[in-house]
């Protein structure tokens, strides 16, 4: 009964590529009417390939210096009991966006002309004209400078601010504008949480409310999709099982099989009560329902003063779905009108298939490149090649092999410096399945461990493996590595700094990921071969301090 439980749950995965898009959909895509697709692409030997669209290429480099100036708040929200907020303020020299530069200033004074290496910056409240930061200067060519104010020249409201940043040459010839939006809401009054997301090391914050905290601590979530009616349901005394495992979040993959494709929303109430009293905080997931507006305003409504809830989760691979391109974007709106104190998270499938559409309805994006035990040429469900406009291997544009975990990592957040956006906190899903559709096997439990480091070694500020239940020897080692990377000794380094990749010598097929905090250096260091392998040498990162 366990493994059918397991198999319909893991089929469940793979509903959506059953069914064409409908005609109307495909006529917007550009696509030919009745034809399957997986991220754009016909993957039936009854179809011919076509043109998929949606690729995001590198624009044209300007030829001469640019100054790209930016700002971001340093959290996604404050809130009406906090009085001080502050702003990240970036001004690097760039070659794909921005406005002219000169690298020259001149003084009246004197006649002379200087290099312009200090901008002088104002920072104001749009509609009224507020200043918050004024006669302040930072240096050219740098990011990641933060600067505070205060709030009480605010009111909190639900709409957000548009903040206005100007900065200029020490002349006054050279002038350069940016704007960003200030969430400044209400505190709850209902005991419910709130989480807030650093946009400066991209961790999420949280409160304590076990010890009735008001200190925002950052939380590196460590989890599994896990099965409702497959495993969690069966029994309450599962979420206990499953945090003395040392998860910290829990993801709960809803019932597809309901008529609501959700949940029993009073039996789900007893495990969320249960899950509030251990302080095992929720993603809640809408994957099935998320296109319903009336179930997803029905479903926020019901969770959103939840003390574990932590994120909402929307889309699980809409890309690959092929949904309506604005399909994400809807609903973001829709929860953020009806909660605006907890992100929303989606999961990406594809390589390079309308990024930024789907992406518009997310603050935090995932990715699930799954390479273990797959044939990425040939499809073994289709009788199909798979390659950039054909075919669904299961592993979309992959090579099948380690390195499309940290690939598919960098494009996404390259893909977001294409777009010249605020950068979005990137989480990862390693596969932690096996032995069916695409995949020949289960990871092993050293494969699930690279995959993981390949992922926090590149940046991912959270983990969720697809699916648990899963193989005992993957859930054993998933249990020691999650009281590693959630213990404040190493989460300290990965949600309080900037990760930087170390080059290695000596060995191929080593990867190596260095953060610093103060005086302290934390080092990862995976190898992706299948042997034990020699000593490699690795640079020590600039800044880094060692001792004896």
């Amino acid at each position: 009964m366990a493994m059918l439980l397991q198999l319909i749950f893991a089929l469940s995965a793979f509903i959506g590529l059953g069914s064409a898009i409908s005609d109307a959909l495909a006529a917007e895509f550009g696509y030919p009417a009745g034809v399957d697709v997986w991220c754009g692409k016909a993957y039936r030997a009854t179809n011919s390939s076509f043109e998929p669209g949606g690729w995001l290429d590198m624009p044209a480099l300007s030829h001469t210096p640019l100054l790209d100036l930016s700002i971001r708040p340093r959290t996604n929200l404050y809130l009406s009991v906090e009085e001080y907020a502050s702003v990240i303020i970036d001004a690097p020299i760039s070659y794909m966006d921005g406005h002219a530069f000169v690298n020259g200033s001149f003084n009246k004074q004197d006649n002379l002309t200087s290099p312009f290496d200090t901008l002088f910056i104002d920072v104001s409240v749009v509609e009224s004209g507020l200043d918050l930061i004024s006669g302040q200067n930072i240096t050219i060519n740098t990011t990641n400078n933060e600067l505070g104010f205060f709030l009480s020249g605010l009111t909190a409201r639900l709409e957000p601010y548009e903040l206005v940043i100007t900065g200029a040459s020490g002349d006054g010839a050279q002038f350069y504008t940016a704007t960003t939006q200030l969430y400044y809401i209400p505190a709850r009054t209902d005991g419910g949480s709130v989480t807030k997301i650093d946009n400066l090391y991209g961790g999420l914050l949280v409160q304590d409310y076990l010890s009735n905290s008001t200190a925002w601590t950052p939380l590196f979530p460590y989890t599994f999709y896990v099965s409702w009616d497959g495993w969690l349901e069966l029994s309450i005394d599962n979420l206990r099982v499953f945090k003395d495992k040392g998860y910290n979040i829990i993801h709960i993959v809803p019932n597809a099989g309901l008529a609501n494709e959700a949940f029993d929303f009073d039996e789900l109430d007893e495990f969320l009560d249960v899950m509030d009293e251990i302080e095992l905080w929720l993603m809640f997931d809408m994957r099935w329902t998320y296109k319903n507006l009336t179930s997803v305003e029905m479903q926020v409504n019901r969770l959103k003063a939840r003390k574990s809830m932590l994120l909402y989760y929307t889309g699980d691979e809409p890309d690959g779905q092929v949904d309506a391109l604005n399909a994400t974007k809807i609903t973001y709106d829709l929860i953020k009108s009806l909660d605006p104190w907890h992100p929303v998270s989606l999961c990406l499938n594809c390589l390079n298939y309308y990024f930024e559409e789907y992406t518009l309805g997310a603050d935090i994006i995932m990715t699930d490149p799954y390479p273990i035990a797959v044939n990425t040429s040939w499809s073994t469900q289709y009788d199909t090649v798979c390659n950039t406009t054909y075919g669904c291997c299961g592993c979309d544009d992959c090579d099948g092999n380690f390195e499309d975990v940290p690939n598919r990592l960098d494009l996404y957040s390259q893909y977001q410096d294409i777009l010249n956006l605020p950068k979005k906190p990137l989480w990862g899903v390693p596969q932690a399945f096996g032995n069916e559709t695409f995949w020949a096997r289960y990871p092993t439990p050293e494969e699930e461990v690279v995959m993981n480091m390949l992922f926090v070694n590149h940046g991912a500020k959270g983990i969720a493996m697809w699916d648990y239940p899963t193989e005992p020897d993957l859930a054993n080692v998933t249990s020691a590595l999650s009281k590693v990377l959630t213990s404040n000794t190493v989460s300290s380094f990965l949600l309080g700094s900037f990760h930087a990749q170390l080059s290695v010598d000596g060995l191929p097929r080593v990867d190596a990921a260095s953060w610093i905090v103060g005086s302290q250096l934390l080092i990862s260091v995976v190898n992706k071969n299948y042997v034990e392998s020699p000593m490699a040498n690795w640079k020590k990162p600039s800044g880094a301090v060692t001792g004896n």
